[in-house]
This record gives structure tokens, C-alpha cells and sequence, in this order.
């Protein structure tokens, strides 16, 4: 079996960099994951969200396989999984921000897919979205190039991850339920 592999965050920038909305690498693929983990069968016109309508051929080749590849990883492969942020060589600033937007960028898909964010029942996976919240809204300016704060961000990157990881888990199992409970009744 092929190595399923993600467009590099290069990539992808290059051919966002060509959209009407230019939106960053990172916040693009936290998008797409908060589309396929709150409805992986979503017809939500992802693309047009992300280029604003505007796209060449290569471009829409790059975040079609952005979008096949997640949908892959989260479905099949969840170990696999991994978020689309700058490569460890850059700056620690600049992935620290990179993070922030890969969070706000999932919660957008969440939201747009019809999942609550907030004011929802105490849950593992309630939890879970509040970290990624809370994420989101860290300050990456006070980040510092230390080590103490390298760390910081290679064990948020892991949260992050692995709160995504929950979330579709338990998404998929509501799916689940929902499923084997209308079949029996169906409610208008």
C-alpha cells in the first residue's frame, strides 16, 4: 500500500497563495479536520471555504489531496495522524502561531458541519474541544526560542493531536448510535 502522505506545509502554502482568501497552511488543515470529524460524509463546500471561490487546477490537485489524505488518516489510520504545521527548523514563534490557527481553523470546521463548541454537556470530549479553545487562543507573540518552551509546543502539538484523535472517535461513535437508533424509530 502507498505511504499516504499530506501535501508538506510548503506545499500547501504555495497553492493557497494563489486563493482570493490566501488563508495559512496550518488553519487549512485544521479545518479540514474539524469538517471530516464532525461529518466525514460532508458535501459542505469545504474548497470554496478555503480558496473563496477563486483556484487553479493545481491548486484544487493540492487541497484535494489534503482533504482525501486527512480523511484517510482519520478514518483508517488515526496513528498516522499528524497536523500540518511548519517544519521544526522554523522559528518557534511562527509554529507556535501556526498551532494556534490549526486550532482555530478546526473549530471552524466543527462549527460549520453543525457541531456544538460550546455549552456543551460535560464529556471526554467536551474537554477536548475546550483544550483546543483554549489553544487557540494562546498568545505565540511571549513565545520565546527557549527550550523550556520548545517542549511546551512539542507537548501541545501532542494534545492537540491526540484531543482530535478523541473527538472523531467519539463523533464516529455517535454516528454510530444515531444510526442503529433511528433505523429502529424514525422521529420527524
Amino acid at each position: 500500500m502507498k505511504q499516504l502522505s499530506l501535501p508538506t506545509y510548503a506545499q500547501l502554502d504555495q497553492a493557497l497563495a494563489k486563493t482570493a482568501l490566501k488563508l495559512h497552511p496550518s488553519q487549512v488543515h485544521g479545518l479540514v479536520c474539524g469538517i471530516l470529524s464532525g461529518n466525514p460524509h460532508s458535501t459542505t463546500a469545504w474548497e470554496e471555504l478555503i480558496t473563496g471561490g477563486k483556484e487553479s487546477a493545481k491548486t484544487h490537485t493540492v487541497l484535494q489531496g489534503l482533504y482525501d489524505v486527512s480523511a484517510k488518516q482519520l478514518d483508517a489510520f488515526l496513528f498516522e495522524f499528524q497536523l500540518l504545521l511548519p517544519v521544526d527548523s522554523a522559528p518557534l514563534p511562527q509554529r507556535a502561531e501556526a498551532l494556534t490557527l490549526w486550532c482555530q481553523g478546526y473549530l471552524t470546521g466543527l462549527k460549520v458541519v453543525g457541531i456544538d463548541i460550546v455549552g456543551r454537556e460535560p464529556s471526554e470530549m467536551t474537554e477536548a474541544i475546550n483544550d483546543i479553545i483554549e489553544i487557540a487562543k494562546m498568545n505565540y507573540e511571549e513565545v520565546v526560542a527557549s527550550e523550556e518552551d520548545e517542549v511546551a509546543y512539542v507537548e501541545l502539538v501532542e494534545h492537540v493531536r491526540m484531543a482530535a484523535i478523541l473527538i472523531y472517535q467519539d463523533l464516529r461513535e455517535q454516528d454510530t448510535t444515531k444510526k442503529s437508533s433511528n433505523s429502529s424509530h424514525h422521529l420527524h
